[in-house]
């Protein structure tokens, strides 16, 4: 009997002494496991298909004077209307609005480079002028979307029109 019990105290002592870790060990978990959290938290890619605007669009919203008209290459219709202090993007079924980051860059015809919306912002960067087509109405330009988790979910050329007369 004697025999049985000291078998299982030496029994209990070796498993006690596989369970302890060192510092060195504790912070490599903890660091494992942070990582493994934020992996699962990070919510999947899916990138955001700004859709035209219309001129029906631009005069339904009142967006026809608004600002400059950002147009990807090879399109008719603007995706993005930038303004001093608001821009807009049609996003699914939704007109999403946007706050204009006043300490951002002002770009031509009062437009700024960073805009706000509740899901995700835009930058506008205006590229180097081709020719005689960089006017101060009517310049390239890139335009970045980004997710709410700073991802590029969108990126496309084209040229920003800020004439009056849309």
């Amino acid at each position: 009997m004697m025999r049985r019990l000291w078998l299982g105290l030496t029994l209990v002592a070796l498993l006690t002494a596989c369970g302890t870790k060192t510092p060195t060990e504790k912070k490599s978990d903890a660091a494992r496991d942070v990582a493994m959290v934020e992996r699962m938290s990070k919510a999947p890619f899916k990138p955001i298909l700004p859709k035209p605007i219309t001129k029906v669009d631009l005069v339904r919203y009142g967006l026809a004077h608004r600002g400059c008209l950002f147009t990807p290459k090879g399109s008719k219709d603007p995706i993005f209307v930038a303004g001093p202090d608001e821009g807009f993007m049609h996003v699914g079924r939704d007109l999403d609005r946007y706050a204009a980051k006043t300490d951002s860059a002002e770009l031509p015809g009062k437009a700024h480079s960073t805009y706000i919306g509740l899901e995700n912002w835009l930058d506008i960067v205006r590229l180097p002028d081709e020719g005689a087509d960089g006017t101060a109405v009517h310049w390239p330009a890139r335009l970045i979307l980004h997710d709410s988790q700073e991802r590029v979910a969108f990126m496309n050329d084209g040229i920003m029109d800020c004439s009056a007369d849309e």
